[in-house]
């Protein structure tokens, strides 16, 4: 791989694995290490771009990449590739919840988990099986794949579980990874590809959310993703604003935030962004939205946007709010840890007052900025769950139209 140009990061399974029988969390899901990883790794080696991992696993290890890929939400990764794949793995502690796919405990051949097939994956799925595995059957491997859609199936004649002989998968396995790396940044499979943006924001990395059936508007929106990407809670709190009648310009804020903004330089961005859209849109009042890393950095985007725009608010939402804003992505935005460069959010916000705001923090958030909010300076509403609102994109809209004439 990385003599075709493809930047690795290697991952010993069962390292990877004790880890996450070891860890805090009560389940298992490993898309938490596996993001930070890929993001903290990309950052290292320099990339200008943060590049969607393509996931590629052996053995148990395609059984993470399957597993994984299967938990994750849309937009998180391109693709995953399977090589002698079987649909279990060992371990003691639960997974957390996969939808639509069943986790059964098993205690032969090891003890251990054992997946259904998914009813649907985010991204492609390739699996490499060996005809003459003795490991894992290809007739198992053949009725596990044939049950979900975006699952392409290689059947390798002279190949074993041990995959020795590199003659007989090696051009099949680089075929199928430079058809991956081929296809659109956005597979299909993520989701509608955006519509184009308007030449006055093309260099921005924005998604259209828009609903040809939704009741027609005054309102838009503008909602800057957590540091996960535009993925998720982020996606799905768009669609359901937009089947509200509210059109959503996604802002994808770990490409944007990648390398360094300024709160002035952002605030700029915004105000293109707002102008561009509700001209092309037709709609004069903007919801500006922010979840997580994208709210932190809403208060100083807000104070700097010219005045033209900050007429245009509706309202300012903020959903996840922490006490500190970077205007950068690094690692330490993941451990919701401030960086050198974090600036405080709730002085900044106290500047604003007079301006539409609310701050949306979880039940089970204890270190929520909402908290530290001066009373009557924004709206506050709590809701059920922890910094992910239990991805209740649907509470969410109604939360943040609420007491609106849209």
């Amino acid at each position: 791989m990385a003599e075709r140009g493809v930047t690795v990061a290697g991952i010993s399974t069962p390292a990877f694995q004790k880890a996450l029988e070891h860890g805090q969390k009560d389940c298992i899901n490993p898309n938490y290490a596996l993001t930070e990883l890929a993001q903290d790794f990309e950052h290292r080696m320099g990339l200008p771009r943060y590049v969607k991992p393509i996931l590629i696993g052996y053995s148990s290890g395609a059984t993470m990449a399957y597993s994984a890929l299967a938990q994750a939400p849309a937009g998180v990764y391109r693709a995953s590739v399977s090589l002698g794949f079987g649909p279990d793995i060992g371990g003691k502690k639960p997974w957390c919840p996969i939808p639509g796919v069943t986790v059964t405990r098993i205690t032969k051949p090891e003890s251990g988990w054992l997946f259904s097939a998914a009813p649907r994956l985010s991204a492609p799925w390739i699996v490499l099986q060996g005809l003459a595995d003795q490991v894992v059957s290809p007739e198992t491997t053949r009725a596990f794949t044939a049950h979900i859609p975006q699952a392409e199936l290689i059947e390798l004649p002279k190949v074993g579980h041990g995959f020795s002989v590199q003659a007989n998968w090696m051009p099949q396995f680089t075929q199928a990874v430079d058809k991956l790396f081929a296809q659109p940044r956005q597979a299909a499979l993520q989701g509608p590809a955006p519509s184009s943006a308007l030449s006055a924001t093309d260099d921005l990395p924005l998604t259209e959310v828009t609903d040809p059936h939704a009741p027609r508007s005054r309102t838009m929106a503008v909602l800057y993703s957590g540091d996960g990407g535009w993925a998720g809670l982020d996606r799905d709190l768009a669609a359901r604003l937009a089947a509200h009648g509210v059109p959503v310009v996604g802002v994808d804020s770990l490409q944007y935030f990648w390398t360094a903004r300024s709160p002035r330089g952002a605030a700029a961005d915004a105000a293109r962004i707002i102008a561009s859209y509700s001209q092309k849109w037709n709609r004069p009042r903007v919801l500006l939205l922010g979840y997580s890393f994208g709210a932190d950095n809403l208060p100083y985007i807000v104070g700097s946007l010219p005045a033209a725009q900050q007429r245009q608010l509706a309202r300012v939402s903020m959903l996840g709010l922490s006490p500190t804003a970077d205007f950068q992505f690094h690692l330490a935005s993941w451990l919701d840890v401030g960086g050198d460069r974090s600036m405080p959010t709730v002085p900044q916000l106290s500047r604003l007052r007079g301006l539409p705001l609310q701050c949306i923090r979880g039940t089970d958030e204890h270190r929520s900025a909402c908290l530290a909010l001066p009373a009557g300076l924004a709206d506050q509403v709590v809701m059920p769950g922890g910094h992910h609102f239990g991805g209740n994109a649907d509470l969410l809209a109604s939360a943040i139209l609420k007491g609106l004439a849209t």
